[in-house]
């Protein structure tokens, strides 16, 4: 369907008559200051939604006629309204919901653009929770784990899926991921590339949870990165990097248990890990590694990041050994201590692409 308004032409999805005349008159409220009675538009939608029950494709039709809406309030610079549009496609659905106890509206389609809008603002923490809550929605109406949708694209970082309106978004993200996965390369003279990680763990995880914290802290630490070093040269700092540095561990910690099952302790992940990636570290020494962290953990991660870190019998740690520790490490204090140290704000990008060198590892050995 189209319409013209202003002089400018518009194209609508095609529902019924009856909501099509309540589309255009929305339309002329947004974009040519015409009145609007919004409880009238929600009768019509409720009336809607009773003759296309069950029927997905029309209810996500439905939603996207909103997107023209959007998309004129975007390339206004109005973010809040354009999250509000969003809002207010919900409201008859949620209304029509509420009456049909036990059946629902498929709504992925404004959470998806809503929690975009979110994140466009700034606010990861919202527009995650929302596009979620689009991932829950298509998992639901598809009744599978895996959907292929925006929405399940976006939460696991799936860069291959064209079909996705903020796949800028996740190629960028994507850009970050593979400049630390070049540097582990590198470092190590390793063969893993971008494709290889997607392929063995984005595409493949343990748990589709550890895939979505995964990316959630991902989105986070690359968002850090705007704000100036100077900035970051506080106990407060060094306690919200911690944070991001735990979730990293987490999500290490879920992906070596997944071939460990038999075990839940860290130390036995990462003796597991060193085992199969042909490493040297025995469960003892990482015992003697918990040891030190327990008596001063600022001095021995200091230590282990200069390299300098030695056994009660004189042997060292050797290179990707020392990034295992540091996230062994770091796993351990977070998950008991609210409190910081200086060396997490000073090398905190030293530290995060030893823990990423662990998942990498982790990778290469066990997937």
């Amino acid at each position: 369907m189209q319409f013209i308004m202003s002089g400018q032409v518009f194209r609508l999805e095609d529902l019924d008559d009856a909501i099509n005349d309540a589309f255009i008159e929305l339309h002329a409220a947004y974009l040519s200051n015409q009145p609007l009675n919004w409880a009238d538009f929600e009768g019509k939608a409720n009336a809607f939604f009773n003759r296309a029950d069950n029927t997905a494709g029309l209810q996500d039709k439905f939603f996207t006629n909103f997107s023209v809406i959007w998309r004129s309030l975007l390339a206004s610079g109005q973010l809040d309204a354009a999250e509000h549009i969003w809002q207010m496609a919900l409201q008859p659905a949620l209304s029509w919901e509420s009456q049909n106890k036990g059946r629902f509206i498929h709504k992925g389609t404004p959470f998806y653009f809503w929690g975009l809008t979110s994140i466009l603002k700034g606010d990861l923490d919202r527009g995650f929770t929302l596009i979620h809550q689009s991932v829950g929605e298509d998992c639901r109406t598809d009744a599978v784990k895996f959907p292929d949708t925006p929405g399940f694209a976006f939460a696991t970082l799936n860069y291959v899926k064209t079909d996705q309106a903020f796949r800028d978004w996740v190629l960028f993200q994507v850009k970050k991921l593979s400049e630390t996965i070049q540097t582990y390369s590198k470092l190590y003279n390793t063969l893993l590339t971008l494709d290889d990680f997607q392929k063995r763990f984005l595409t493949n995880p343990p748990k589709v949870d550890t895939i979505f914290l995964f990316v959630y802290t991902l989105a986070r630490l690359n968002r850090l990165q705007d704000v100036p070093a100077y900035a970051l040269a506080s106990d407060f700092a060094g306690q919200m990097e911690m944070n991001l540095l735990f979730d990293l561990a987490l999500v290490i910690d879920a992906a070596i248990k997944a071939k460990n099952t038999a075990s839940w302790k860290f130390i036995d992940h990462a003796t597991y890990l060193s085992t199969k990636a042909g490493l040297e570290v025995s469960k003892e020494k990482f015992g003697e590694i918990n040891g030190e962290f327990g008596n001063d953990f600022d001095r021995t991660l200091a230590t282990i990041l200069s390299g300098g870190f030695r056994f009660k019998d004189g042997s060292a740690l050797s290179g990707v050994e020392n990034d295992i520790a540091i996230t062994y490490g770091v796993r351990n204090h977070a998950a008991h201590n609210i409190s910081s140290v200086p060396t997490i704000w000073k090398e905190f990008d030293n530290i995060k692409q030893r823990l990423f060198n662990t998942l990498f590892l982790a990778v290469e050995a066990l997937y």
